[in-house]
């Protein structure tokens, strides 16, 4: 009986397929043999989540398969750090189908609060530097259904967004790595990647956005903070809705300026009309031109987020004030 290593090529490429990447990992490491013909015929991995996080004692790089089967690997740094590059390098070598998600998470220290900017935009650069490259090196750009970033600022977010396949990608989560407290985050770059706009779902928490709304509106569901609302901002929102059948729902948070009244008088002027929700107390609709059968409904706290909606007219047709 002939030993594996010995077998035709077309054998071992059909015994391959039919491992995950972890088994073909190690057997790569079998022997010499192994470890040319995996690196010359590249196997795709079986790998559909990728996800990293960083902060000044460790990186973690946690792995799901096609079989929902999910493994953390944790590298201290600096001593397993060059391990971490390499396991990496290897991954987006093989990574050739799409990925449903891929996570980059950049944890401040405990003090960020007392470091000032320069300070804060080098802790991760040298990490942000070595992802760009390995990202730029690959024959094709990274393919991920949904990208979610917890960044320091938009350069952070510029290293990682223009690398993944535009076509590929669906969604694009944004999260600040300095904690839950309510800051302006430029995204004046990134709103002209054609990443951005080819993605259909945006979604954001704890940053204000103060790019224009027309930025936003090509996402069929959206998800953002601002600082104020006006009548103008939600007249706008309601054209929009009116104009492009595709956009979903749009989530604006704001900051708490406004008693519930000021918000009802807002919506008196704009809306049609109310009806009673047992969550919401009052939702707000608006009949679209030339729509039938659909109706934007609107519902908000009163405090500190508004929410726009498709949904039936028969729905709420028999609940309208």
């Amino acid at each position: 009986m002939s030993s594996l290593s010995k077998m035709p090529d077309v054998v071992l490429t059909a015994i391959i397929h039919y491992l995950d990447f972890r088994s073909i990992m190690f057997l790569r490491k079998v022997c010499r043999d192994f470890r040319t013909f995996i690196d010359e015929v590249v196997p795709s991995s079986s790998i559909i989540g990728l996800g990293l996080t960083v902060n000044q004692e460790r990186i973690e790089l946690a792995l799901e398969d096609s079989l929902a089967e999910f493994r953390k690997v944790t590298y201290s740094k600096p001593d397993q750090e060059l391990a971490f590059w390499k396991d990496l390098e290897m991954i987006l070598k093989h990574q050739k189908s799409h990925l449903e998600y891929f996570t980059v998470d950049l944890e401040p220290p405990e003090n960020h609060r007392t470091l000032d900017k320069s300070t804060l935009e080098k802790l991760h650069s040298e990490f942000l530097d070595k992802l760009q490259n390995l990202l730029t090196s690959r024959k094709a750009p990274l393919k991920a259904a949904s990208l979610n970033l917890v960044v320091g600022d938009q350069n952070e977010i510029m290293t990682i967004l223009p690398n993944i396949d535009s076509e590929k990608l669906e969604e694009i989560l944004l999260f600040p790595a300095t904690g839950p407290h309510m800051r302006v985050f430029k995204l004046d770059r990134v709103v002209e990647t054609v990443q951005w706009k080819n993605a259909k779902e945006l979604g954001t928490a704890n940053f204000m956005v103060e790019e224009p709304l027309e930025k936003f509106t090509h996402f069929e569901r959206c998800r953002i903070c601002v600082d104020t609302i006006s009548l103008k901002l939600l007249r706008q929102l309601k054209e929009t809705f009116f104009n492009h059948p595709t956009l979903e729902s749009f989530e604006l948070h704001h900051e708490p300026h406004y008693k519930c009244r000021e918000l009802k008088h807002l919506f008196e002027q704009l809306f049609e009309g109310s009806y009673p929700d047992e969550v919401y107390q009052d939702r707000w609709y608006s009949r679209i031109p030339g729509n039938s059968e659909e109706v934007l409904s609107i519902r908000s706290s009163y405090f500190d987020w508004i929410t726009f909606s498709r949904c039936k007219f028969s729905e709420i047709q028999r609940s309208i004030i």
